[in-house]
């Protein structure tokens, strides 16, 4: 009985330092394993980083930042004023001048304040699309279609830039409507 044991016991150790032996060589070849995944990776990553920037660059719409003096020509010394003074400017401009600041603004400073002014201007003037270039009629027809809050966003655009009285008529008139 005592030899049964003892063979039985020789068999589970070596058994056990067969699998140990297993495991070590398992390990080995796991970890190269994933060493070369992390090599493979690695490249995959560096060209997949160069296609998506190549893949962007071309589906980018190119913007054509405006120039010193482009600015200059809507708002005279930009580059020298303080944020205060482009924002009192800024209220007289057109949706299409306040597009070529904005982008200029973005592209140079990029002062937050007077990003915030110019979309708050842009996003009350597109209420109507082409506001700045419809005639004062049929900005009259569009009223009639807003709600309270879209026409105090053109009332307050209208008056802060062109003051057109015919139109900041017939907005009281709807709002008087509406109340």
């Amino acid at each position: 009985m005592f030899k049964l044991i003892k063979k039985t016991l020789i068999a589970g150790i070596g058994a056990i330092e067969y699998s140990r032996e297993q495991m070590t060589e398992l390990r080995k070849q796991l970890r190269e394993s994933l060493d070369e995944c992390v090599k493979r990776g690695e490249r995959l990553a560096e060209h997949e980083d160069s296609l998506l920037a190549a893949f962007f660059s071309a589906v980018r719409p190119k913007q054509k930042v405006p120039t010193s003096d482009e600015v200059d020509v809507i708002i005279p010394g930009y580059d020298d004023m303080t944020v205060t003074e482009i924002i009192d400017q800024i209220k007289r401009l057109s949706m299409r001048q306040l597009e070529i600041i904005r982008t200029y603004e973005y592209h140079n400073f990029n002062r937050i304040r007077i990003i915030r002014q110019i979309d708050k201007e842009l996003d009350e003037a597109r209420i109507i699309p082409d506001y700045d270039e419809l005639p004062v009629s049929e900005i009259v027809e569009h009223l009639e279609s807003l709600s309270q809050q879209e026409l105090a966003a053109i009332r307050d655009y209208e008056k802060s830039h062109r003051s057109r009285v015919t139109i900041l008529r017939a907005i009281d008139r709807r709002l008087a409507k509406a109340a």
